[in-house]
Parts: C-alpha cells; structure tokens; sequence
C-alpha cells in the first residue's frame, strides 16, 4: 500500500496571504477582481497625477504649435539648436517633462508586484491541489484502520497515526479502546498494529536500541477487505470502476484479470485523488477556463502531466515525490490531462484592450510625439508602441495565468476610463482657466482701447432776431398775445 507525502504549502508570501484571504471572502474570480481593484486604488493617486500631467502637457505643447513648427522649419538641420529652442519655450509656458514620469515608475512597479503576486498564489494554488490530492489518496490507506483516540489517532488534516510507544511495556493484545479492537504484534525487527474491522497493517521498525525508527510502512490485510462489516463509512463498501462496471473487492478478485488487494486498493486511491482535483477545481472554473490559474491557451491544460514541468512551473520544492507517484495521483484524471484549458480568447482581449489604450494615449499624446523632436521622429516611436505594447501585454498573457490575464484586462479598462475622464475634466478645467484669462485680458491696459472723454453737448444760443421780432411785434414772449401800448395804445 503506497502512501504520497506531498509536502503542505507555505503561505509565508504576503501576496499570497492578501489574495487567499480575499478569494476565501468571496471566490477565486471575485478574489481576483478585488485584488486588481485594491492595487488600482493603491496606485489611483500616482495614476491620477500621471494622466492629469500629461493632458496637461499635451493641450500647453498644442498651444505652443504654432511656435515649435516655426522652429522646426528654422533648425531642420540642428537638432541641438532645436532641443533649446524648444526648452526655452517648455520653460516661458510651463510645461514640465517630467511631472508624469515618478508615477508612471511607480505604477510599473506596482504592475511588476501583481506578476509577481499572481505568480505567487497560482503556484500555491495548484500545489494546494495536489496536496488534497494526495490526503485523498492517502486516506484510503488511513481508514483501513479505525481510530480510537488513544493508541490510534487523527489529526486536524485528516491524517491517522499509530501511538506506537503506547504498545511499549507489558501490554497484551488485543487492547479494548473506546469500543475499538486494536491488535499488535511486537518482534525483536519491528511492531505491526490493526484493528479488527480494518484492512491495513501498520509497520513500524525497531531499532537495534530498542527505539522507533523513523520509517512507517503499510500494508493490505486482505481478510480485513473481504470483511463486510468495515466500521469507517468512507471505505464501508470500497468498489472500482472497470470496464464501465463497478464491482467490489469479492467480484474484482474473481472477474478482473491480474487484480489483487494491492491493485484494488490503489485503483481506489487514483480514484479518490481524481475525485479530490475535480471538487477542487469546481472553484477556479471561469466561463471557458478549466483551471483560472493556468494559461488561457489550448496548449495548456487543467493539470501537468509531466512532473518535473510540474516541479519547474510551481516551483514546487518540497520532498520529491517521484514520477511514479505524481502519476498515481493524476491516473483518474484522462479528461483533464487532453482538454485545452482555454482558446486564446483572454488573450485576445488583452490585445484589444491594449490597443485601444495605446490609440487613446496616442490621440492625447500626439502633440509631443510630433514636436519633441525637429523631425517628428516621436510620431513615429508612437507608432511602433501602438502594436509593441499589445504584443508585450499577450506575451505576457501568455505566459503567466488566466488570472493574471483577467488583471490585465480589467486593470486596463479602469486605466482606459480614467484616462477618458481625466482628459475631460483637465480640458474643462483649461477651458475655464484659457476663457478667464481672455476675460482679463480684454480688460487689462495691453488689449482695451483707452475711454474717450465724452463731448459735452454745445449750449443752445437765444435767438436775438426771434427775441427782437417778439419785441418787435409786441407779443408776450412767454403767452404769445399781445402787449398793450405801455401808453395805453394799440
């Protein structure tokens, strides 16, 4: 009876301890949404400054166009002269080159972090699961003897150990414990421990003092399988599966070729591994994905099948357990080991997703790439960037996880609506500040045209000959009727 010692997994990674708790509060895809939104609102901040400075500096430099042209057409031949022209026009109008630069460090710094956090966990992860596997496995071996609590006992991981030194002194068998038959048989090479409704023989060495030796071995009590009144419920009634009948320990000894207790034991436990991976791996599915934390490509699948690809791309250092063994664990598993994990589907909306990130920045940014350099050589750099990016981000798709691709998309298309955001509240806000200053302007000395005084309007003269002719006439000037003769004369 062969047992697996596949070593338990370390979480002594701080990624892999922020991304397990948060996949344990939600699920494996939901853990990976919110540790991709707990890294953007780390780097938001630095993100915001980064994407507000360029705008910034691409609406100054398309103000100062007119300018940069007039120098590129002056200095086509002296790019140094160029470079100080411009930097002397940078400096009159306030553009700063680098006021993006320290947050787009810091956010590649973040993003190498998500690499090298997802890498972390996807390798524990499916290290997890072969550690199941092989608890799985072992357990058929373990339940072939039933525990009383007091010379044979379980620990919190399932596992069943043998008190041996209990079995030391005057001790006679078979020992009543707990409602437990526990039977032992002690030479002067070694000591072998059952139980009487159990199928397994625990064997343990003696050393030459006396003592244990480290070495614990197991083996097939055949009358215990043939007995029917097995007391562990998981192993009650232990069947295989061949040729599309099941068949139990009696009828596979007498109908199946060359099958024996071990075969029949073993069979069980490939069984139960496979049985352990598929209820593991309910989790890590993701709409067309197998196993989220393996690449989204035909060219991988669910699970290895070869151990040391295994051992390499887990990282896996614990003991080795050996090719045979690692095959023992992943014989049930035909389906998984043939299906494509995915169709390049992930990777193909990490293209697109880029792309479109790279057109965008382009439109913001082509004001610099065309007046950076007298020859508008930026244009053309930005060009080459707008299929370079999107080829480095599938790459990188490629080679890493389904997880880590479903970051880079997400994380991108936050990283594609800040920017659309950013671009329009930096240009209302510039539009603002451009149609205040205007305002001022129009009001300052330089551009108002200076107040003429107003003219006053000239005094009305009397009309002497008017007067004279009223005088003349002898009317009233203010009733127009006549004046009698001061004489008393008409």
């Amino acid at each position: 009876m062969n047992i697996i010692y596949f070593s338990a997994n370390s979480t002594d990674n701080i990624w892999i301890q922020i991304i397990l708790w948060l996949v344990n509060l939600t699920s494996v895809v939901g853990g990976v949404i919110l540790f991709t939104l707990l890294l953007k609102l780390v780097t938001m901040p630095f993100d915001f400054m980064s994407k507000w400075s360029m705008r910034k500096n691409s609406v100054t430099m398309e103000q100062m166009r007119p300018e940069l042209e007039k120098l590129q057409k002056q200095y086509a031949d002296n790019k140094d002269m160029y470079s100080q022209k411009m930097m002397a026009l940078y400096k009159k109008n306030g553009y700063s080159m680098f006021g993006a630069c320290l947050p787009t460090i810091l956010t590649i710094v973040f993003f190498i972090i998500a690499i090298n956090g997802f890498q972390a966990y996807s390798g524990y992860q499916n290290r997890e699961y072969f550690y199941q596997m092989s608890l799985s496995y072992n357990n058929v071996v373990y339940r072939g003897v039933e525990v009383d609590g007091e010379y044979i006992v379980e620990d919190e991981n399932g596992i069943i150990t043998v008190n041996f030194d209990k079995f030391n002194g005057e001790v006679v068998s078979p020992i009543q414990s707990n409602g437990v038959t526990v039977n032992f048989e002690k030479t002067e090479n070694n000591i072998k421990v059952w139980t009487e409704n159990g199928y397994t023989f625990v064997n343990k060495g003696i050393k030459q003092d006396g003592t244990f030796d480290n070495t614990t071995t197991y083996s097939i009590r055949e009358e215990g399988l043939i007995s029917s009144v097995l007391k562990s419920d998981e192993n009650n009634n232990l069947t295989i599966k061949y040729n599309g009948s099941v068949y139990n320990y009696s009828d596979a000894i007498a109908n199946i070729e060359g099958m024996d207790a071990q075969k029949f034991i073993r069979d069980i436990q490939e069984e139960m591994s496979a049985q352990s991976f598929r209820e593991q791996i309910k989790g890590a599915r993701f709409l067309w994905i197998k196993n989220i934390w393996v690449s989204d490509s035909p060219l991988s699948h669910p699970i290895q099948e070869d151990w040391s690809e295994f051992k390499k791309t887990h990282s896996y250092t614990g003991n080795d357990i050996g090719a045979d063994n690692y095959n023992s664990l992943i014989a049930k598993l035909d389906k998984e080991l043939d299906e494509p994990n995915g169709y390049f589907i992930l990777i193909a909306l990490t293209i697109l997703v880029s792309f479109l990130t790279q057109v965008i920045m382009g439109k913001t940014q082509k004001a610099q790439m065309e007046l950076q350099t007298v020859d508008g050589q930026g244009a053309q750099t930005q060009k080459m960037m707008k299929w370079m990016m999107p080829i480095m981000m599938a790459v990188f798709a490629f080679m890493y996880t389904s997880a880590f691709s479903i970051y880079i998309i997400l994380s991108s298309l936050i990283s594609l609506l800040s920017t659309l955001l950013i671009n329009f509240i930096v240009d209302k806000t510039l539009a603002r500040k451009n149609k205040k200053a205007e305002a001022e302007q129009i009001r300052g000395r330089v551009y108002v045209k200076k107040e003429e005084p107003k003219k006053e309007e000239p005094k009305k003269k009397k009309k002497k000959k008017d007067d004279k002719f009223a005088h003349e006439s002898g009317n009233d000037f203010l009733t127009g009727t006549a004046k009698n003769n001061v004489r008393g004369r008409k």
